[in-house]
């Protein structure tokens, strides 16, 4: 059958889609890059926060007027929305003709023939699938790179977060397992490697294992990537020994992706978050000092019930501070199931929402000063992708993650006989701008 996929939400949801994909694959299905004409359109859904529920929804409806019009056969809703509303999902849309939860992934193929055959298709598990290396996979990321997840689940339990409800409990993956499948990923021709998972800094504290996050790097770091990068790290779990091996190991690029989500005390712990401003501020301190060139992501969430004008103005000064080098903002969503849904001292959403149009616009000028910072200077980049006259390419430094930070515009102003080069490559290039989150260089040949 000719299968359409679309994804939605983070690259953890990604992988997912990643390994139906490979086993569609197997099970001899095409995919086309277009629902329109498909016989199957398989939408991998996001439900984590209202917004992300609201553009799955629009995504599914989308579809279901394509299958109305005649255009496409079957749609087929799968991941972290039906995992969250279970049966309500037929209720939602009434055209679907499978729903699938985010920890049935493996059986998508069987689904699929199901519905080819008219039936209607309910597959919502308790969430415990993990996938390994010898999982079919597909991936849906340039060649040169890949996204690992090391684990799944969450325990946590923020006050705000649907997470530990839609992907369960940690699950961690056998290092071994991990290894093996970067080992793979790199004779494949991958060049850098993510790390994933809801909380990277819990991986191995769920398994009869002395490997933690820590162990697992320095592990990965003779498989024959030359960037490795670690995403969603929790700062409670941040160590010195975490911070030691992005600073020794190689092919660990230094970068920490620490979402923080607030510095003020009474919001971290309202927000069930464990740890505190003062904690943040000295992983970010030692941070500084431990790991030379360290860029440092982070996440905050604004209109929080109970956050302050004091609380917000505590926030607005740290990030000015320069403590973070890039940040994705978010506006507090109140969510059925959640300990912080229904709290009192609500903010205004126009008021959190200001705060974040703030925040934002800060970052860019934080952002725009450490690029500024580097002009003039040398620094190494990977490239993801050339112009069509293979004039200028598209590039990132150690310090920006892909799709995430900003990117590096690199003139290739070699003469007629350089090489041009190809996504993956590491060149060395000179920082001759900057302006808001991204950078421009020039690369001699």
């Amino acid at each position: 059958m000719k299968i359409a996929v679309i994804t939605l939400g983070c690259p953890k949801n990604l992988v997912d889609t990643e390994v139906m994909l490979g086993i569609l694959s197997d099970a001899g299905h095409e995919f086309v890059g277009e629902p329109a004409g498909a016989d199957v359109v398989i939408v991998n859904t996001c439900s984590f926060i209202a917004a992300a529920v609201q553009e799955s929804r629009e995504v599914i409806e989308e579809c279901i007027e394509l299958k109305e019009s005649g255009a496409v056969e079957r749609v087929v809703v799968a991941g972290c929305l039906p995992q969250r509303y279970g049966e309500r999902t037929w209720k939602m849309f009434p055209g679907i003709d499978a729903v699938v939860g985010c920890s049935d992934f493996e059986a998508i193929a069987e689904a699929v023939e199901e519905v080819a055959r008219g039936e209607r298709v309910f597959r919502v598990n308790e969430p415990e699938a993990l996938y390994d290396e010898t999982s079919p996979r597909v991936l849906g990321t340039p060649a040169h790179l890949a996204y690992v997840k090391i684990a799944d689940g969450c325990d946590n339990r923020c006050a705000y977060c649907t997470i530990p409800s839609l992907r369960g409990r940690l699950r961690s993956r056998d290092p071994d397992s991990v290894v093996r499948e970067v080992k793979e990923l790199a004779g494949a021709g991958v060049r850098e490697i993510n790390l994933i998972a809801q909380d990277t800094t819990a991986y191995g504290t769920d398994i009869a294992s002395d490997v933690t996050l820590p162990a697992l790097l320095s592990a990965l770091d003779d498989t024959g990537v030359p960037w490795i990068r670690v995403l969603y790290t929790h700062p409670a779990h941040v160590t010195d020994e975490l911070l030691s091996a992005l600073a020794g190991l190689p092919s660990i690029v230094p970068y920490l992706d620490m979402p923080i989500q607030h510095i003020a005390d009474g919001v971290l712990e309202r927000m069930g978050r464990k740890t505190s401003g003062d904690h943040i501020r000295s992983i970010v301190s030692r941070a500084r000092e431990k790991v030379p060139g360290i860029a440092i992501r982070s996440g905050v969430m604004t209109g929080f019930p109970g956050e302050s004008e004091k609380d917000f103005d505590e926030l607005l000064e740290f990030l000015s501070a320069g403590n973070i080098d890039h940040l994705g903002v978010f506006e507090f969503s109140p969510e059925e199931g959640t300990a912080a849904c229904g709290l009192p001292d609500a903010v205004d959403p126009l008021v959190a929402r200001e705060r974040a149009r703030t925040l934002i616009d800060v970052m860019e000028g934080v952002t725009e000063s450490r690029g500024l910072e580097l002009v003039g200077r040398d620094v190494t980049v990977m490239v993801d992708a050339l112009d069509p006259g293979g004039r200028v390419a598209e590039a990132r430094t150690p310090g920006q993650a892909w799709e995430m930070d900003g990117v590096v515009a690199v003139s290739l102003s070699g003469g007629a006989s350089s090489e041009v080069p190809a996504a993956g490559d590491l060149l060395e290039v000179t920082v001759t701008g900057a302006a808001g989150f991204d950078l421009e260089a020039r690369h001699a040949g």
